[in-house]
C-alpha cells in the first residue's frame, strides 16, 4: 500500500474537548454527512458556501422548481443545508396553510412565474440544451482553465507569483463548485422524474427502476475511456507491458517507465495519469485529500486489473439495465409504456451529467489547487511557519497569502489544532440537526406542470442525501439496497483511504462513504456496504454500473461488523448479515 496516511495521521497539536455547536441561523438545518463525513479544510470552506448557493439558485430558478434557496452553513467544517421554497422565509418551518398558499399561487409574481418556467422547461426538455452547452461550452472551458493552471510550474515562481497564483486557483475552484451546482436540476429532474412515474406505475421500488440506468455514467468509473486506450496499446506492445506486470518493482519507478514508454503508450500512459489527477483518494475536498497519483499502487492495482479482465465492466452494466428494463416495463401499464420509454431516453441520456460535473469541474481545478496549496505548504514548513506542510490546507486563501508574503496570520498551534480537528472529527462528532423540523409544500397544492418538477427534484435530492434510517438487528443491518444481488465474503472494514491496499480480491467494503478513487479497487469486490449515503449517493451509482451488489446508508456498519467478518450482503432487501 502506498503511504497517503499522512493525510489521517494523528498530529501532535494539544486535543481539546469536544465544542458544544450552535444553530448557524433560524429555521431548520441538516447535516450532509453523505457529502462530507469529515470536515472541510479552511481553504475549501472559504469558496465552496457561495459558489454552491449561487449556482443552486440559478439552477432551481430555470427549471421553476420550488426550491428558492438551499442555504449552506458551514458548523465545525461540516456541511448544514435549509431548504427554503418560493416565498418562505428563514424562520417558517414550511408553507402557510393550503388556502393562504393557494391565494398566493395567484396573486404573488414570483411564485405565478415559477408556475410557468416549470411548464416551458418540461415542454421544451431544457435539459437537452443544458446538456448540450455542458458538453460545448463549459466542460472544454473549465478543462482549458485547468491546463493553463497546470502549467505553472510552482516550485520556480517566487512567493509574490505563487501567491498570485493561488489567488488564481481560488477563483477557479469557485468557478468549478459555481458550475456544479448550476446544473443540478439538469443532471436530477429527467432521473427523478422517472423513478416517480414509474414507482406510481408499477409499486417497485425505486432501486429497481434506477437499475435502468446502469452503463449509462462511464465517467463514474474514473477516466474509462483513457484506461481502454491504454490497456490496447499495452497489449500491443509485450516490452512496455512487461514492467507494468513486474510487482517487484516500485510503484513509483513502474508509472514512470509507462510515462517514458515509446508511442502510443506513453501519449496513452499520460492521458490517463493525467485524468486520474482530479480524482481525491477519498472523499469529495479534493484541497484536502490525497489525489490518486499519491497512491500509485493503487492506480497500478487499477491498471493490472483491467488487463487481466478485458474490462468487461461495460458490456455487463449494458446486459444488467437491459434486463432491470425488460422488467420494470412489463410492470407499467401497456398504456403507459410509451411514455415510460421516454422518460427512461431522457433519464438515460443526462445521467452521466450527474457525476461529470464533479470530474470536470471541481474536482479538476481541486486538483490543481492542491499542487499549489502544498507548494506553499512547503514553503512555510521550511521557515517554521507551519508545523506540517499538508497543514496549508487548513488556511484560508486570503490566510494563505498574509503568511507567504508578510509572514502574518494565524500561529502554528492554531493550524496544526485545525488540522488535528479536520483529522480525527467525523460527522458522528456533530448534531445532526438544528432547529425543528420542516415541512415542505405537498405536490396535489401545485398546478400539474410544477407538481412534476416539484416530485422529480425532490425524490433526486432525497435520494442523493437520505440513508436508510433502520435501527439494526441482532445479527443484521439494514440500509438501502442499491444494486441487486447477493453475495458472501470476507467484511473488509476501512477506516479511510489508506487502508485501501488491505483489501483483497472477493472482499465486502466496508466504509462511511466512498470516494472516487475506491473504483481503483472495484474489480477487488464482492460487494459495497456504506454508513452513509442514498439510492444517487457515488456508490450507489459506481456500484450500479461496475454490478456490484450494494448496501448503502446503514448507518454503522462500520462500527458493528468486525473486520474479517464473513457477512452475507444482499443488495436487492438492504440487509447485511453476520454469518
Amino acid at each position: 500500500m502506498d503511504d497517503v496516511e499522512s493525510e489521517h495521521r494523528a498530529t501532535a497539536a494539544p486535543t481539546r474537548p469536544r465544542p458544544r455547536w450552535s444553530a448557524p441561523g433560524p429555521g431548520s438545518w441538516v447535516l450532509d454527512s453523505s457529502h462530507v463525513p469529515r470536515p472541510l479544510c479552511h481553504f475549501t470552506a472559504a469558496v465552496y458556501p457561495d459558489a454552491f448557493m449561487r449556482g443552486l439558485r440559478e439552477s432551481h430558478e430555470r427549471y421553476g422548481s420550488l426550491i428558492e434557496s438551499n442555504d449552506v452553513a458551514l458548523v465545525g467544517g461540516f456541511l448544514y443545508q435549509r431548504l427554503r421554497t418560493v416565498g418562505q422565509g428563514p424562520e417558517d418551518g414550511g408553507p402557510p396553510p393550503e388556502q393562504e398558499f393557494r391565494r398566493l399561487l395567484a396573486e404573488d409574481p414570483a411564485l405565478r412565474e415559477r408556475m410557468a418556467t416549470a411548464e416551458t422547461a418540461l415542454a421544451e426538455r431544457r435539459w437537452r440544451a443544458d446538456l448540450a452547452e455542458w458538453d460545448t461550452v463549459v466542460a472544454p472551458a473549465l478543462r482549458a482553465l485547468h491546463r493553463a493552471l497546470a502549467e505553472v510550474n510552482v516550485r520556480t515562481v517566487d512567493d509574490p507569483g505563487l501567491a498570485a497564483h493561488l489567488d488564481r486557483c481560488a477563483q477557479a475552484l469557485t468557478e468549478g463548485f459555481f458550475q456544479h451546482h448550476r446544473y443540478d436540476a439538469a443532471a436530477l429532474l429527467p432521473v427523478g422524474d422517472l423513478v416517480v412515474h414509474a414507482v406510481r406505475w408499477t409499486g417497485l421500488s425505486p432501486a429497481e427502476v434506477l437499475a435502468c440506468l446502469a452503463g449509462s455514467s462511464p465517467v463514474t468509473e474514473g477516466a474509462p475511456d483513457e484506461l481502454a486506450d491504454l490497456v490496447a496499446a499495452l497489449q500491443d506492445d509485450a516490452d512496455s507491458l512487461a514492467p507494468v506486470l513486474d510487482e517487484w518493482l516500485p510503484p513509483e519507478e513502474t508509472l514512470s517507465r509507462l510515462l517514458g514508454s515509446p508511442e502510443p503508450v506513453g501519449t496513452h500512459a499520460g492521458r490517463y495519469l493525467t485524468a486520474l489527477a482530479a480524482l481525491p483518494v477519498d472523499g469529495q475536498d479534493v484541497v484536502a485529500e490525497p489525489g490518486s497519483l499519491e497512491a500509485p499502487g493503487l492506480v497500478l492495482a487499477r491498471l493490472r486489473a483491467a488487463l487481466r479482465s478485458g474490462d468487461a465492466g461495460a458490456t455487463d452494466a449494458a446486459d444488467a439495465a437491459a434486463a432491470a428494463t425488460a422488467r420494470v416495463r412489463a410492470a407499467v401499464p401497456p398504456g403507459a409504456r410509451a411514455e415510460f420509454d421516454d422518460l427512461l431516453a431522457e433519464a438515460r441520456l443526462v445521467y452521466r451529467l450527474r457525476e461529470e460535473r464533479s470530474v470536470h469541474a471541481d474536482r479538476l481545478l481541486g486538483s490543481v489547487t492542491r499542487t499549489a496549496v502544498l507548494e506553499a505548504g512547503h514553503r512555510l514548513h521550511q521557515h517554521g511557519v507551519l508545523e506540517d506542510p499538508e497543514d496549508a490546507v487548513d488556511l484560508a486563501p486570503d490566510e494563505l497569502r498574509l503568511l507567504l508574503l508578510d509572514a502574518e496570520g494565524p500561529t502554528r498551534d492554531e493550524v496544526a489544532r485545525r488540522a488535528h480537528w479536520r483529522r480525527t472529527a467525523t460527522y458522528r462528532d456533530m448534531p445532526a440537526a438544528f432547529g425543528a423540523p420542516s415541512h415542505h409544500t405537498p405536490a396535489s397544492w401545485l398546478p400539474p406542470a410544477a407538481a412534476r418538477v416539484h416530485e422529480a427534484m425532490g425524490f433526486a435530492i432525497t435520494a442523493m442525501l437520505r440513508d436508510a434510517g433502520r435501527p439494526p438487528g441482532d445479527r443484521t443491518l439494514h440500509g438501502l439496497g442499491v444494486s441487486a444481488g447477493s453475495y458472501e465474503g470476507t467484511a473488509r472494514v476501512l477506516a479511510g483511504s489508506s487502508e485501501l491496499g488491505r483489501v483483497q480480491p472477493g472482499d465486502v467494503l466496508v466504509t462511511t462513504v466512498t470516494g472516487p478513487a475506491f473504483n481503483l479497487v472495484l474489480p477487488r469486490l464482492g460487494a459495497i456496504v456504506t454508513d452513509r449515503g442514498g439510492l444517487l449517493s457515488h456508490a450507489a451509482i459506481v456500484a450500479r454500473e461496475f454490478g456490484v451488489p450494494a448496501v448503502v446508508g446503514c448507518q454503522d456498519a462500520t462500527l458493528l461488523v468486525p473486520d474479517g467478518a464473513w457477512v452475507r450482503v444482499d443488495g436487492a432487501t438492504g440487509a447485511v448479515t453476520l454469518l
